[in-house]
This record gives C-alpha cells, structure tokens and sequence, in this order.
C-alpha cells in the first residue's frame, strides 16, 4: 500500500515536519528540482496560497537542492496566454523571485514525445523535464473537463506548451454517428463549452466550442458518440507517464484541500461555477505516488463533503484514477498516515 500523510492541523507546522522527513529521502546536495503549483488566474482567490509553495522552496534548499518554480502559457486567451503576461499575473497573486525564494520560468519551450494515441506525438513542457526530480503542488478541486482537479492534472495539463494543449483538447474531441442519434439533447445539456446543439433531431459538434473532455461520449444512452483519437484522461495520463517514468525516485507530491472549488484555478472567482465552495477545507495530503494521493484527496474530500463533491462531476469522477493506473504511475492502495 502507498503511504498517504494526511495533515489537518497545524498545516505549516506539519507540511515542514513532513517535507523535512521525505524531501531528504528524495533528493541530493547539487539536484536541480522543478516545483510545480497553478499560481492561478488574477481575481482568482481559490489557488495554492504563496505560503505554501515558499515553505516547500525553504526546505529543498535546506539540503542543498536548486529548486524552480515553473509553469506553461495556456491556450485560451487571458491573463496567462503569453509570457509576460504569465510573469505580471505571478506577481500579482503573490509568485515572484523575492517572495518565492527561487527562481520562477514560466516558457513555452518544448520537447517532441511519442504518442500511444496521437499520431504526430505530443509536445512537452522542456524546462521541467531537464530537471533532476519534481516537487508538485496541487490545488485539489473540482475540474469540468478533467473531472477534478490534482496531481495528474497538474503534470497532464501543466507540463505541456500550448502545442501540447492544442492536442490534448483538439485530437481528444468527439464524433457524432448521426444514424445512432436519436436527437435527445442529453449531450447537449451537459456540453462544458456549449459546443453541441440539436439541428433536424440529430446533435451536431461545433468544434470551435469543443475542449475534447468527451463528457457526452460517457452520457449518450446509444452509443452514437465516440472519441476521435483517444480520451481526454489518457491524454493526461500519458504526459504523466513521461514525467512520472523520468522522475520515479524523485518526485514528491503535495495536495492542499482547501478552498475546494467547482471548477479550476484558471476561471476567476467571480464567474458563477468558479465561485461554488463544495467541501469544507480539508487539510494537506503528501505522497510519492500520484494515483494514491489523488485518489485519497478524492476519497477524503467525498467524505467531507457529504458525497457533494462527485455529484458537481459530470462525468466517471475516477478517469484520471484509472488513466494512472493504466500507465502504472502509482497505485489507488493506499495507506493514510495523519500527522500529528
């Protein structure tokens, strides 16, 4: 069973207590580690508090580790489509240089992998994975197109340039067989990006609105919808895989349950679904495996919550968990330490 260290109180005190006794077992004098939160979109509140992120910079430099903070640009327009956009709205929720401790390179350089599932392969974030090992910190949450929110959506979809993106949403896209399609607008409904409408009783894809999470491939009661290439949890799973394989010995997970939202760090706290609160905080999860903390975080938010936390998911909540298993990143056995 995979170690899970559950911390409810006292969180600093704890997450330094813990870091210190696994940081060490993890890494060496001289190594060069990529951190890895989502500093979140301007306006947002809901993201991984600088505190956080500084104290886990604070404790790799006591042994002597070279630590950076790292992110990719997105695909959608905002306030961290380019880089200097991405540095301005880092500065301004709290990241930089002086407060973090550590050198913050946010680049769209990127390394050509082979693909099990897309045929011209993929693009990968270069700057993390020239790295020694990886420390990833994770807002857990709810996530309309990943299902939720943690470690393997943070790697799946942080660690990829905005080529990379632009496969993960497009080639994950889905197909309508028209003559299986009985025009019940279930797909409509539940459609994240309204891509989908009803047109002569049959459902028909606007693929400028599809971000590929393939919800309504999971709804339709006959069948008629299917993935084009592959889903987008394998997709995830499979940029995991790459980092995950690199970095088996050397990599150390942080999830932090708290200000659980329904949707992702990238929408603003304004906007309505951004604002939902579906689980009380929590507390802080660390691990080496990343199917066992997420799959925790999950279980232990569920249980928070009431079960509310599912019910927010439009989708099978557990794609990611079963993506990871499929690429042997970890283990959904897992043992809960809490720290006291």
């Amino acid at each position: 069973m995979s170690k899970v260290y559950f911390i409810k109180h006292h969180l600093l005190q704890n997450l330094r207590k813990t870091l210190a006794e696994n940081l060490k077992k993890k890494f060496k004098k001289g190594d060069v580690v990529v951190i890895k939160p989502h500093m979140g979109e301007y306006g947002n509140l809901a993201y991984v508090r600088p505190p956080i992120v500084g104290l886990v910079v604070e404790e790799l430099k006591k042994i002597g580790v070279k630590p950076f903070i790292s992110e990719t640009l997105t695909l959608y327009s905002g306030g961290r489509d380019s880089v200097e956009k991405s540095y301005e709205t880092a500065r301004k929720n709290g990241f930089t240089e002086e407060t973090m401790g550590c050198s913050i390179i946010i680049s769209d350089e990127s390394i050509k992998k082979k693909s099990k599932f897309f045929k011209n392969g993929i693009d990968i974030a270069k700057k993390p994975y020239d790295a020694d090992g990886m420390v990833i910190i994770s807002h857990f949450k709810g996530h309309d197109l990943a299902t939720f929110g943690g470690a393997i959506k943070n790697i799946g979809m942080g660690f990829v340039p905005k080529s990379g993106k632009k496969t993960l949403h497009i080639d994950t896209q889905a197909e309508i067989n028209q003559s299986k399609c009985i025009g019940c607008g279930i797909c409509k409904d539940i459609c994240f990006g309204k891509a989908i409408s009803i047109k002569n009783k049959k459902a028909v894809i606007n693929y400028d609105n599809c971000f590929g999470c393939c919800n309504c491939v999971d709804f339709c009661s006959q069948k008629a919808i299917k993935e084009k290439t592959t889903s987008l949890a394998n997709g995830l799973g499979e940029v995991c895989s790459f980092f995950v394989d690199k970095f088996r010995n050397k990599s150390l997970y942080v999830n932090v349950m708290l200000d659980i939202t329904s949707m992702c760090d990238c929408c603003p706290l304004g906007s309505t679904d951004m604002g939902k609160i579906v689980s009380p905080n929590v507390g802080i999860a660390v691990s080496d495996d990343i199917v066992a903390i997420d799959k925790a975080s999950f279980d232990l938010v569920q249980k928070a919550s009431n079960g509310r936390f599912a019910k927010i998911i439009k989708s099978n909540p557990l794609k990611q968990i079963d993506a990871g298993l499929k690429f042997e990143l970890g283990s959904d056995n897992y043992e809960i330490v809490e720290i006291n």
